[in-house]
């Protein structure tokens, strides 16, 4: 199983930047398909958080996430 996680900026504190909790994907889903979910939910994001932009989406396997 896949998760993607998405590294955000803020527009308005300057170099504010982290990375959101993982986006858990359905089972069997394969990576084209993480690649095209990235953009759907990344512009999902994005709508409900105007002062913020992506700066990467990733696609991990389940679990892996780890948080510095």
């Amino acid at each position: 199983m896949l998760q993607l996680i998405f590294s955000v900026c803020s527009i308005v504190e300057g170099a504010g930047c982290r990375e959101l909790p993982p986006v858990p994907l359905r089972e069997n889903t394969t990576l084209m398909e993480c690649a095209i979910a990235s953009q759907i939910e990344g512009a999902r994001w994005v709508a409900a958080h105007p002062n913020y932009y992506i700066t990467r989406a990733r696609c991990s396997p389940a679990g892996k996430f780890v948080k510095i």
